[in-house]
């Protein structure tokens, strides 16, 4: 066994932030796990015991310390696991930030509300040092340099909050930086960001000034010395306070750095309490991250574009050669159109930066902005310029990456880097809907729908805690309301479905995924109080246990209506609003019951029994038919199982129905497409739902990959086949809500179902053949790859990697039993924690091979063949009448073809039956495709 990390909060070794409830998980991997392994804990601060355990049996490799914390204090994490042949060991940190906030340092700024941009700057001596540590923030973003070296490896702090009611504290070790006794200068740039500069929907490019309108910074710098006597240097009216090279920034703005400038002094003033609240840092940091290095674009207007290869938010940066006072421009944008860069689509953000050079040679990039973009266009820099002078940066939060799918089919594993890349891109402290234009908000309907894919694909725990914190935040001024996003920069209230149920979404998939329930612990009154307004709402209306309200947003941007354009789909409204409701104080009820808050679990227990019974009498006829027959209606009541006793095969095939009407293709929007594929697989259909992921023509998900996408699109038209742009007014190449069907695959296709305890259970297919993929549980890695062996599908192959403390029960489609390393097992067996090579053969192969001598009822349900047979067999329509398939199913369709003699058909023909029997091999060929060639 390896001992691979400890984890702190779900973080490597954490300075600074919020350790309000410690949670220490340990990660570890072995082929065979020891048997009765025991676990302790140690913490230590300056070589005294702080807490210690007993040695206790392992039954899962997690801690929660409860001790009180001292402020700006390092604590050394020692976790040690023995088994009867081994003792291991490991190491860790945390160190505490400030906790209480700032005390030896005071709020400075200039009071000219007019600028931009401003540099706080401070000369000092320093004895030799031990260690420094900055503590730091703003209102506006900053940057800390220390002797002209940037403090830190982040960007775009203090992150986005709403500043009025909280400001975040990063904590630095910056010893490093201090090491020579002496002279030195702190200096600290801050600019608009999200406190001042333009930002929401509003007036058409967003509100100015909605925090504030002074810029101004807060910080404290501590160190010890050699005599181990620690002192404090805070921002004070002493500090110097200067115009700055930044003379305009802004999220969509861009920014505008003019180096030849002279900057000017302004007057240093001291600000009493502008925030409610300081606290230490809940935000992961921001932080540059893959490098892409460009090509030029032969452009119609002889313009020089670099495209960089993949749709992206962060910046360009480049080496500077350029004259002094040369002025250039870097247009960001996401697409060409005629052979130009195109950015109708960003609206009213500018996205541009400027920059007049200084005449020397060093690394050129913006401080206070990011921008949404493959392409770059370059204006004022020499036609010949060398284009290996620019690289361009993924920025986002630091997020560790816990999982990824592959598979033999590029345009699949093109689509889910593409969903990869719709997180990263709009994970940047909060999960904005689009990284590019004059939005980028924390729509909140958008992060509770791809909650569970982000979770697969990367450790979401302290993102979603902070995000929920700024959700409950908002919540406290709406009596339990969440507003549309949140932030909330424009005043908006919310309460509308599906974008409200972010409240109780987001902390329950973040506890499901992590085994953590410190995060249901702090959310629980955020999550009953917006199902409390739902209830409070409900009572006013004709029945308390429905939400009918048709002001909502409804299955946003679904194609089942006359016209595609439209914003909204079909699905009623209340329906929606309704189910949501339902899942939510289910969830709130599961929470009740794991936080042992036993009334309200008996409470919002009854109250979602009595949901569901109005539900099904307002949505469903008498006679057990829903309402509607949309897509997102069906999908979510057998998602929800909202449906009256023994109708779900009927539901189902409602469902499928509905699916063949639209040529088996989606309609769905916002709320359908999640629920969609998993209600197929769900319900003995994931041929179809297969079907449906794999089509590549309009509208599906490939279909964006075959248009040349690298991330996941606002509307499933945004690009028409022509190539061209469908709409510039609400048309995000980077939008990644449908996204959320990556959910599905490792749910469904790699079979990872997360509960009470863990189930694996693919839905192994003959359109992928092959499939590998992982994602991290809470002491380690979940490893599944499965292969078909031979072109027929009559061999499996599965390997299985479970992690510590997850056994997990096993079922594996078409078989009773298979082989794990050697030893039988039945289907449903739980196998134990390691490494585990699987075989067996299924009871029918999973690639059909057909011909006329087959027997109908095995290929009857396959509606790609029957609809082949319907242009082939002159009978077949008979065939498929009321009665007729259950009296033939027996048949091949040589039998039938003598049967139907009698009756009035001529019997098939040699060439007849040849021609069938060649459209048996060429589908049974369609299934058998080479693999293709991972890249």
């Amino acid at each position: 066994m390896e001992f691979k990390q400890i984890y702190i909060n779900h973080m490597k070794n954490p300075i600074g932030f919020e350790f309000d409830n410690l949670f220490i998980n340990c990660e570890v991997t072995a082929n065979n796990y020891p048997k009765n392994l025991e676990k302790r804990l140690i913490i230590t601060h300056s070589d005294k015991s702080i807490y210690t355990t007993d040695w206790q049996l392992a039954k899962d490799l997690n801690f929660k310390p409860i001790f009180k914390l001292d402020s700006k204090t390092r604590y050394t994490v020692l976790v040690k696991l023995r088994s009867d042949e081994k003792v291991y060991s490991r190491k860790a940190y945390f160190e505490t930030g400030l906790i209480n906030g700032f005390h030896h340092s005071q709020w400075i700024g200039s009071d000219d509300t007019s600028i931009h941009g401003i540099s706080l700057s401070k000369q000092f001596t320093l004895p030799k040092i031990k260690q420094a540590r900055l503590y730091i923030s703003g209102l506006g973003l900053y940057e800390a340099y220390i002797d002209g070296q940037k403090v830190g490896d982040e960007y775009l702090a203090p992150g986005f909050t709403n500043y009025n009611y909280y400001v975040q504290i990063a904590s630095h070790d910056v010893s490093s930086l201090l090491q020579d006794s002496g002279f030195h200068t702190l200096r600290i740039i801050v600019g608009d960001g999200w406190y001042k500069g333009k930002l929401g929907i509003k007036n058409h490019g967003g509100t100015a000034n909605q925090y504030g309108n002074i810029l101004m910074a807060n910080a404290e710098l501590d160190y010890v010395d050699d005599s181990k006597i620690h002192h404090s240097l805070g921002t004070d009216i002493t500090w110097k306070t200067e115009t700055s090279q930044i003379t305009h920034s802004g999220i969509y703005y861009g920014e505008d750095l003019d180096e030849t400038l002279s900057v000017k002094s302004l007057s240093t003033k001291e600000f009493k309490k502008p925030t409610k609240h300081l606290k230490d840092r809940l935000s992961l940091p921001i932080k540059e991250h893959e490098t892409f290095y460009p090509k030029t674009v032969n452009t119609s207007d002889r313009s020089v574009v670099l495209d960089f290869g993949q749709n992206m938010a962060g910046w360009v940066t480049f080496e500077n050669t350029l004259p002094k006072g040369t002025k250039v421009e870097l247009q960001y944008g996401e697409i060409l159109q005629k052979g130009m860069l195109y950015r109708d689509n960003l609206r009213s953000a500018r996205a541009t930066f400027t920059y007049v050079s200084d005449g020397k040679k060093h690394l050129i990039r913006p401080h206070f902005t990011y921008f949404g973009f493959r392409y770059v266009k370059l204006v004022g820099f020499p036609k010949d310029i060398d284009v290996n002078l620019f690289c361009a940066q993924a920025l986002y939060s630091d997020m560790k990456q816990i999982g990824r799918i592959q598979t033999n089919n590029s345009s699949v594993n093109q689509l889910f880097s593409n969903i990869e890349w719709g997180q990263k891109s709009n994970f940047i402290d909060i999960p904005t809907d689009c990284p590019q234009r004059d939005e980028r908000l924390g729509w909140t309907g958008d992060a509770a729908i791809f909650a569970k894919t982000a979770s697969y694909n990367m450790d979401t725990y302290q993102f979603n805690k902070k995000f929920a914190f700024d959700i409950a935040v908002e919540q406290s001024f709406r009596d339990g309301k969440v507003p549309l996003y949140v932030p909330n920069v424009d005043g908006d209230d919310g309460g509308k479905a599906v974008w409200g149920d972010v409240a109780t979404i987001v902390p329950w998939i973040t506890y499901v995924r992590s085994h953590d329930s410190t995060i249901l612990r702090q959310n629980f009154g955020a999550m009953m109080s917006w199902v409390d307004w739902i209830h409070d709402y409900a009572k006013s209306t004709k029945n308390e246990f429905l939400w009918l309200d048709s002001d909502q947003l409804g299955d946003w941007l679904a194609l089942d209506t006359e016209d595609i354009m439209h914003l909204k789909g079909k699905t009623p409204d209340e329906l929606i609003a309704s189910a949501y409701y339902y899942q939510s104080v289910r969830i709130v009820a599961q929470t009740a019951l794991i936080l042992n808050a036993k009334r309200e679990h008996e409470y919002y227990k009854l109250l979602a029994e009595k949901i569901k019974e109005a539900f099904i009498a307002e949505f469903y006829t008498a006679s057990g038919r829903l309402i509607t027959d949309t897509q997102t209606a069906l999908a979510l009541c057998l998602k929800l199982k909202l449906y009256p006793q023994g109708s779900q095969k009927r539901i189902t095939q409602k469902l499928v129905g509905r699916i063949e009407k639209d040529q088996n293709h989606l309609t769905t929007g916002f709320v359908g497409t999640p629920a969609l594929l998993p209600a197929l697989s769900e319900n003995g259909q994931n041929d179809l739902a297969v079907q449906i992921f794999l089509n590549d023509d309009y509208p599906s998900w490939l279909y964006e990959v075959k248009m040349g996408a690298t991330t996941i699109w606002e509307r499933w038209n945004s690009v028409m086949p022509d190539g061209s742009i469908s709409d510039n007014g609400m048309n995000s190449l980077n939008h990644y809500s449908t996204g959320a069907v990556m959910q599905w695959a490792y749910e469904y296709l790699l079979g990872i179902k997360q509960g009470e305890s863990l189930t694996i259970q693919p839905e192994i297919t003959p359109k992928l053949r092959k499939m590998s993929g992982y994602t991290e549980l809470d002491t380690g890695k979940l490893n599944i790859q499965w292969k078909l062996v031979d072109h027929q599908g009559s061999k499996v192959n599965l390997i299985l990697d479970l992690p510590f403390a997850n056994a997990a029960k096993v079922i594996l489609p078409r078989t009773n039993a298979w082989i794990d390393n050697g030893v039988r097992h039945r289907n449903g067996d739980i196998l134990s924690p390691g490494h585990h090579e699987i075989s067996y053969n299924p009871k029918t192969n999973f690639i059909d091979t057909f011909n006329v001598h087959t027997a109908l009822s095995q290929f009857i349900d396959n509606r790609e063949i029957t609809g082949a047979l319907k242009q082939l067999v002159p009978f077949w329509d008979f065939i498929q009448l009321p009665g007729n398939i259950e009296h033939f199913k027996d048949y091949s369709i040589l039998q039938l073809s003598r049967e139907m003699k009698g009756i009035g058909f001529s019997p098939l023909t040699e060439e007849q039956l040849e021609k069938i029997n060649q459209y048996f091999r060429t589908y049974a060929q369609s299934q058998i495709e080479e693999e293709d060639e991972l890249k």
